[in-house]
């Protein structure tokens, strides 16, 4: 950077020295030439005077061989004018007389300036400082020449003269130039460098933002007015734009500090922050005084990746949008960022705009996630899954959907879900496919498919119409085993039936047999009475309705009906009994009720009846087994509403199920039983039927409870159904 060490005043003072002497040498050496040119046109004139004085003079003495004559002529001229150096005369008529070309006589001035006779061997090297040369002849009347005459002028005068000369000029220069640059500096100095020096103390004395306290003053020259009055409007429009600029930039700062964008501003090559908005501070989660002067890289996970983008902004490339994580109080955040350089306070600095996407970054891995997920159930599955469009057409299936079907991935592909059902099921098929469009989903719903080789597979099938209301999703499970197990559960407990309608019709049987050999015998000893007889046959038309009902509801439970229905617990729980208290009260066994709170429930009555049989089946083998008959046999059956269903308990005090085998009760073909007695499967279908069909939740536990002032202990099944509104909900 260029530093200026010399002052105006030296600079103007040297420039007018220089000028000012240049100028006066130029015209003193113009004036030097003049005069001596001057003086020389003398001297040659001079000469020329003395030329002509000589001939008159001389011609007739050297005519007359008047030697010491002409010498004393010669003498006087030289002494008379100091501007000759020597006269030479070479005179023919003596020569002539001595027998030479001529005899040469003369004076010279010596180094002492004295004049002395002239010998031409001693005096040729005086005759060489001559300054000028005039040489003439003397002739006679007939024209003759007698005599020539030398006339040496000596440069000593013209020196003398010139050297006057030049003296006079030089006093004159001195003088000259000595006014002239006195003039020149006080004339600049009042007229240009103090009201220059004016404005430099104006300029110098400035407020916090450079511009100057006092406006310029408007004395002086023109031009000085011109500059001054510019400077002023100048002033007023840095000022007037200052603060427009202040105004702007502190609405800038308002808008930015209320912006809902996180914005922060770093100077010193984007390494200092020095304004950050309050959404940056929450972003950062900081308070303003610890942040400032801060290097922003610090809040990079990465701080290379920082300064990337600050060599970026120095090639004046552009950032906008890049998504880039922050290092906040050890936890990451992702923001949307753009930069761009600016100058912030007359400073060069970078911006920042930063807007908060963790949620949205955190949303889209939480979407990867559960993508896998799916993705992962959808292929490891256990239970088909396949994919459909509206036509029922296979767009997409897991591998236990093609090891289900036995088809290759790309025959089912050219097939469609309703091909593969068998013709009985077509039509309940094609009504689940109009509910799916209504509702958007079909639950539960069973189908015989016809799959590889023509093998039928009884399937329950739900369905879900997803988001794109243009694909279906099918969960199909194979339950040709369960329903098999069904038909065992279910002749298990019509064998059991049949034994308890045995039992309860013995009585009524062996009642009606009675009062018909009464009467026959009474008829044969004619004691007949006919009031008897119309009692006789009230009891027995009351015993055959007793049999009716016990047939209505054998029957009603073989149906095996498949509708779905509303239900009472209480009446499911009434039924139940019916059908099991002659095997209850044959064993010994008390039934303790409490029954009084109940609900309606969506469900299958004759699938619950068919689960609360195996359940109290098992607590009626239980007791068998582990109670002596002559001991307390109890079954106790509860009912305990809740907030949005009802809670079934069903305990005995069979003294509970082996702690380690009590979480395998519900499996298939599981049992603690004798194998004369026991399936195994009694537990598991009731465990499919609440839970599978009904939405209902069974737990099984050890209960310690107290009855009658005794304490008993056995095994609790506790099954929570949901009422209809909340399943609706």
């Amino acid at each position: 950077m260029y530093n200026p060490k010399k002052s105006l005043y030296l600079i103007l003072f040297t420039i007018i020295i220089l000028s000012v002497t240049i100028i006066i040498s130029i015209n003193s050496t113009y004036n030097y030439i003049n005069i001596r040119n001057h003086l020389i046109k003398d001297i040659k004139n001079n000469s020329n005077n003395i030329i002509l004085e000589l001939k008159n003079n001389i011609k007739n003495l050297v005519a007359s061989y008047s030697i010491n004559e002409y010498e004393k002529v010669l003498f006087n001229e030289i002494e008379s004018n100091d501007i000759l150096l020597a006269i030479v005369l070479k005179d023919y008529n003596m020569g002539k007389l001595l027998g030479k070309e001529y005899e040469i006589s003369g004076k010279i001035r010596d180094e002492n300036s004295n004049i002395i006779d002239f010998n031409n061997d001693i005096h040729q090297n005086l005759l060489t400082q001559a300054y000028y040369e005039k040489v003439f002849d003397i002739t006679n009347q007939e024209s003759n020449k007698i005599a020539t005459i030398h006339i040496y002028i000596s440069n000593k005068s013209l020196d003398n003269e010139l050297d006057k000369v030049i003296f006079n000029n030089i006093v004159e220069a001195i003088i000259i130039a000595l006014v002239l640059i006195l003039s020149l500096f006080l004339t600049i100095r009042h007229f240009i460098l103090k009201p220059i020096s004016n404005m430099i103390k104006i300029i110098n004395d400035t407020d916090k933002d450079g511009i100057p306290n006092e406006k310029f003053s408007l004395r002086g020259s023109k031009e000085i007015f011109l500059l001054s009055n510019t400077m002023n409007n100048m002033i007023e429009t840095i000022k007037s734009s200052r603060k427009t600029l202040k105004d702007n930039e502190n609405r800038l700062k308002s808008l930015l500090q209320m912006s809902p964008i996180a914005v922060r501003i770093a100077t010193n090559n984007g390494e200092n922050i020095v304004f950050a908005n309050n959404s940056y501070l929450k972003l950062i989660d900081i308070q303003e005084r610890e942040l400032i002067n801060k290097n922003p890289k610090v809040y990079y996970i990465h701080e290379s990746i920082y300064k990337d983008i600050l060599d970026s902004l120095e090639r004046n490339e552009r950032i906008e949008n890049k998504l880039i994580s922050l290092n906040v109080s050890g936890n990451e955040v992702w923001v949307i960022a753009s930069y761009m350089n600016i100058i912030y306070d007359e400073e060069e600095g970078v911006i920042g705009w930063f807007y908060d996407v963790t949620d949205k970054i955190k949303i889209q891995k939480q979407i990867e996630e559960q993508k896998n997920e799916f993705e992962t159930i959808f292929n490891y599955s256990i239970d088909g899954l396949a994919i459909i469009d509206l036509n029922s057409n296979f767009l997409e299936f897991n591998g236990a959907y093609i090891n289900l079907t036995g088809f290759s991935r790309e025959e089912l592909l050219k097939t469609s879900c309703i091909k593969l059902t068998a013709p009985e099921d077509l039509e309940r098929v094609e009504i689940a496919f109009e509910t799916i469009t209504e509702k958007g989903f079909v639950t539960d719903f069973e189908k015989t498919c016809i799959v590889k080789d023509n093998r039928s597979v009884t399937v329950n099938v739900s369905m879900v119409l997803l988001p794109d209301k243009k694909r279906i999703l099918l969960s199909v499970k194979d339950i040709t085993q369960h329903k098999l197990m069904e038909s065992q559960s279910k002749l298990a407990s019509m064998g059991e039936m049949i034994g308890n309608i045995a039992h309860q019709w013995r009585q009524p049987l062996s009642l009606i047999s009675t009062i018909a050999s009464g009467i026959k015998v009474k008829m044969e000893f004619n004691q007949f009475d006919e009031k008897e007889l119309i009692s006789n046959m009230e009891n027995i038309i009351k015993q055959t309705n007793y049999l009716s009902n016990t047939i209505d509801d054998f029957r009603n439970f073989i149906q095996n009906s498949n509708d779905k229905g509303e239900v009472l617990v209480s009446n499911i729980i009434k039924k139940t009994l019916s059908i099991l208290n002659p095997s209850i009260v044959s064993h010994n066994i008390t039934m303790i009720l409490d029954t009084q709170d109940d609900i309606k429930i969506d469900g299958y009555e004759n699938q619950l009846i068919q689960a609360l049989i195996n359940i109290l089946n098992n607590s009626k083998d239980a007791l068998k087994e582990n109670i002596k008959e002559s001991e307390d046999r109890f079954i106790f059956i509860e009912t305990k509403t809740i907030n949005d269903g009802l809670i079934l308990r069903i305990r005995d005090n069979a003294k509970g199920i082996p702690e380690g085998v009590i979480n395998k009760i519900f499996e298939p073909y599981f049992t603690t039983k004798h194998k004369s007695i026991g399936t195994g499967i009694g537990l598991s279908m009731a465990y499919q039927i609440i839970t599978k069909h009904h939405n209902a939740h069974i737990f099984v536990s050890n209960d310690t409870f107290e009855y009658a002032h005794k304490m008993y202990t056995g095994a609790c099944f506790s099954i929570t159904f949901k009422n209809i509104e909340s399943k609706l909900s």
